[in-house]
């Protein structure tokens, strides 16, 4: 069972994800639905500096997603050739759920798993296939819905 971290109240948004650690090898969360947490899941982190490509902090880390509601609307990702839901983040386009296992295999797009895990390139998420058809399966085919992005230590 995945833990939904400290500090992480109820939220009125349909899906939430509790970031619960932030580390250079990315942002490691838990996903929640209707406020029960179901799955794992992994963001892209830049280093801090003048170039940052980040809209939000998330530790010593920027990312893309900050904390925060945002809406989600029915999409679908090309490179993956499957249905998902795109995040809207002012000043980004294209930030979506989709599979992978390490930070490597987004660029700033959330991941979503089954568990965390080591793999011999660093820490990541697995059982991606099946923790993503779970979130899509959750999701019901909505055209949208609001998703609350909660940093367990604030």
């Amino acid at each position: 069972m995945v833990d939904g971290g400290a500090g992480a109240g109820p939220s009125s948004a349909l899906f939430s994800i509790v970031r619960v650690a932030t580390r250079p090898e990315g942002v490691f969360g838990v996903l929640r639905h209707a406020g029960i947490p179901f799955a794992v899941t992994l963001e892209r982190t830049y280093a801090k500096g003048p170039t940052g490509v980040g809209s939000g902090q998330a530790g010593d880390q920027l990312v893309k997603i900050p904390a925060g509601v945002h809406r989600c609307t029915r999409g679908y990702f090309i490179k993956g050739n499957h249905r998902t839901y795109e995040i809207t983040v002012p000043g980004h386009t294209r930030i979506l759920f989709h599979r992978g296992n390490l930070e490597a295999d987004s660029e700033g797009c959330v991941l979503v798993g089954e568990r965390f895990h080591q793999f011999t390139g660093g820490p990541g998420i697995a059982s991606s296939i099946e923790g993503f058809q779970e979130f899509m399966d959750l999701a019901a085919g909505r055209p949208a819905f609001d998703l609350d992005v909660i940093e367990a230590d604030a």
